[in-house]
């Protein structure tokens, strides 16, 4: 009898993709990033390739180069995708029960957003307990610099993911209280990280008030934010502290759920 011979079908791949991958593990790694030398040396793949690869991750944004370091780091566009997944997976099971409990303390609204791109979006809210609410539909987008779902987030990001977004912005003025001004823009984002939450004196809109603070996953990087709004008349300046310190606990409780270990926000 005739051995039957066995058919093993082969293992496909793509050497080039799988370089690029191992160059984009490696930067995950390395948040001050690399330069070119560097890659070729920890990653042991050929000059011409490497230089061919990251070139190409750099041109569809994958990547980005310091020019003064020549560093090579990771983009916001991972980020940005990452978030993406994650968002749909586990961020709103991970925050709702956190955002009713803040709700039940606090009476307002609550929202949960994250950065996407060069605005933020919305994704989750649980409805103020008071007759008169504010509420939006899932998926609204908003204005960075007018809102404290964009400071409390663009405050804790690392300073060159910041200043890429920030990057040749420009400031729409919405009410007379939206800062307009890059570098009070920047005052304004120290000032939340040294508080660690974040208001919005009706910058966004006139009369409404907010105070939001950030989400970090177990990296400790920011990847949400969470946030109260309200009528001025129910939230006025004189409880921006007490309440913001209220809203960062809570903030807090999402963070740990996601990972995060550090409690001193």
């Amino acid at each position: 009898m005739k051995n039957k011979k066995i058919e093993i079908k082969p293992t496909y791949s793509v050497p080039n993709l799988e370089r690029g991958l191992l160059i984009i593990e490696l930067l995950a790694t390395k948040t001050k990033g690399l330069t070119l030398s560097e890659i070729i040396q920890s990653l042991d793949i050929s000059k011409s390739s490497a230089f061919r690869i990251v070139n190409t991750l750099i041109l569809k944004n994958y990547l980005q180069k310091n020019e003064t370091t020549k560093k090579i780091t990771l983009s916001r566009k991972l980020l940005t995708l990452g978030i993406s997944s994650m968002n749909e997976q586990s961020l709103v099971e991970m925050s709702i029960d956190v955002m009713r409990a803040m709700r039940d303390e606090l009476k307002e609204s609550v929202m949960l957003g994250v950065i996407l791109g060069d605005k933020g979006t919305i994704l989750e809210q649980v409805s103020s307990s008071y007759p008169v609410k504010l509420s939006v539909e899932l998926g609204t987008q908003f204005y960075l610099h007018s809102s404290v779902g964009g400071k409390s987030i663009l405050a804790f990001l690392p300073k060159e993911n910041a200043d890429q977004i920030l990057k040749g912005k420009s400031l729409a003025k919405f009410t007379e209280n939206t800062i307009v001004s890059m570098k009070a823009f920047r005052d304004e984002l120290a000032k939340v990280r040294e508080l660690g939450y974040a208001v919005d004196n009706g910058e966004d809109i006139q009369g409404i008030h907010c105070i939001g603070a950030p989400v970090f996953n177990e990296y400790g990087f920011p990847v949400a934010a969470v946030w109260i709004t309200a009528p001025h008349g129910r939230l006025p300046h004189e409880e921006f502290d007490m309440k913001g310190k209220i809203v960062a606990k809570y903030a807090r409780e999402i963070s740990h759920k996601l990972g995060y270990l550090d409690s001193a926000i």
